[in-house]
């Protein structure tokens, strides 16, 4: 090949090898899609990023649903948008892979020293690695796997994200439900503690019984004073996921958790869905491919070492010009690239018993999610039809007793007590039925069911008031 044909052949490859800029974007946002059903976009400067600021500011403009909040950080997350960039970098090693190294030129200076007189000698020589041009369709193996591991495993995070977005809005959305109730709860304390301090300076009850009372209303607000607390932590967490900051922060949810569903989503085979659909399994697939990849390259070459071929042009004192080909060859004698099969042959293995791992898991992760949905039903349910009328009704027929002094006051608030715990556990429940649905969304790789319906999980009537006080014999 001619200098000048060579030259043209290296322009060739370097004018096909540039790095696209989107980087397998496209099919990390497709896998998203399918999985989640939102959109995500990478953010690169110009007016797209604008775009996308404009249509956050949209959804913050009025409160927010889940599916709302998990589009918000998928837009404005930082760690996200940083994690893309994982993209470029595996990009830029597949085009890097495809690259044939440059040529090494050489050249000396030869001077007489002894013998005669004359002008120095010179030569001038380039050389290109023959064996690097063997070995770039095995490096681009090796790179594409990889590639396409990244790819699933940027998707993975991605779902990693929405899953704890979704999450962290159901505990806020459960402690904003929580304190609404505990606020009731406190009006109604406050109006008996004051009914009982009028009383008890008429005479008509005991030290006892307001004291009973003002620990009761003392209790409930160190109770509401919790939950004010629980929901700062809670929108603090949801703020860091959705990147927000500044202004944007006055962002408000949907008041109440949503009701359970009537039915579950089918449940059977969700094992299998699991395996097949989670990205970060599939990920591993991947890198168990690239691993092969990796050892059969460094198999087939390890009796190869470096080849060069190349041509060298030599001018000797007397004036003469030499021009004619060079070749160089590496010989394996001590290095026959052992260390290195061994490390690829390791390599191999590990991402084998990853995958496995990770499989294994993945199942048992959904039979214990599986199990948890299907329990905190059972309780929700358990509250809903039994648990919270009965602590109504004893509370009615305490209210009765009382009325007809044949219940102390004690007793009475007691009663109302229970049934106010039974109020927050039911909807701590609810709470605890959609993060466990999150949980089983997790493990299955995607979301199960429909985006849930915004009518309240809270029990139709109220708390009841703390109890009117009556003349006590």
């Amino acid at each position: 090949m001619s200098m000048v044909r060579y030259v043209s052949f290296v322009l060739l490859l370097l004018a096909g090898c540039s790095v696209p800029k989107d980087a397998g974007f496209p099919d990390v946002a497709r896998a998203t899609l399918a999985r989640t059903g939102q959109t995500i976009r990478w953010n690169q400067g110009g007016e797209a990023d604008a775009e996308i600021k404009r249509t956050v500011q949209a959804l913050l403009s009025h409160p927010l649903r889940p599916a709302e909040a998990v589009q918000v950080a998928l837009l404005e997350n930082r760690r996200l948008q940083a994690t893309y960039e994982d993209l470029m970098v595996a990009q830029a090693d597949l085009v890097q892979a495809g690259l044939l190294h440059n040529p090494t030129l050489s050249g000396s200076v030869g001077v007489l020293v002894s013998g005669g007189v004359g002008a120095p000698s010179h030569a001038l020589g380039v050389e290109q690695d023959f064996l690097d041009l063997l070995m770039i369709p095995a490096r681009r193996r090796v790179a594409s796997s990889q590639f396409e591991a990244t790819k699933l495993r940027v998707g993975s995070a991605v779902l990693g994200l929405a899953n704890d977005v979704r999450a962290a809005y159901y505990v806020l959305q459960g402690a904003q439900q929580i304190a609404k109730m505990r606020r009731m709860i406190l009006d109604a304390a406050q109006a008996s503690v004051d009914m009982a301090r009028r009383q008890h300076d008429a005479g008509n009850i005991s030290d006892l019984d307001l004291g009973n009372e003002e620990a009761l209303y003392e209790q409930i607000r160190l109770d509401l004073t919790r939950s004010e607390v629980d929901i700062a932590v809670a929108r603090e967490r949801l703020d860091r996921l959705m990147g927000l900051w500044g202004a944007d922060t006055r962002w408000t949810i949907t008041a109440e958790l949503p009701a359970i569903p009537a039915e579950e989503p089918p449940l059977d085979a969700l094992e299998s869905l699991a395996v097949n659909r989670r990205l970060d399994i599939a990920s591993a697939r991947a890198g168990v491919q690239a691993s092969s990849d990796a050892l059969a390259a460094a198999r087939n070459f390890r009796w190869i070492g470096a080849a060069g071929v190349g041509a060298s042009m030599e001018r000797d004192p007397g004036g003469q010009t030499v021009v004619g080909p060079s070749a160089s060859l590496e010989l394996p004698i001590f290095d026959q690239r052992q260390a290195e099969v061994a490390r690829r042959e390791a390599e191999l293995r590990r991402s084998l018993a990853q995958l496995t791992a990770l499989a294994v898991d993945a199942r048992s992760e959904v039979r214990e999610a599986r199990s948890r949905v299907l329990a905190a039903r059972s309780i929700v349910e358990r509250y809903r039809t039994t648990i919270i009328p009965l602590r109504e009704r004893l509370v009615a027929l305490s209210q009765q007793n009382y009325d007809a002094m044949l219940l102390g006051v004690y007793q009475l608030l007691n009663a109302k007590q229970a049934e106010v715990n039974a109020y927050r556990e039911y909807i701590e429940a609810v709470r605890d039925y959609w993060l466990f649905r999150v949980d089983l969304e997790r493990a299955t790789g995607g979301r199960i069911g429909e985006e849930p319906a915004s009518a309240p999980a809270a029990p139709s009537a109220p708390p009841t008031p703390m109890p009117a006080h009556h003349h006590m014999h």
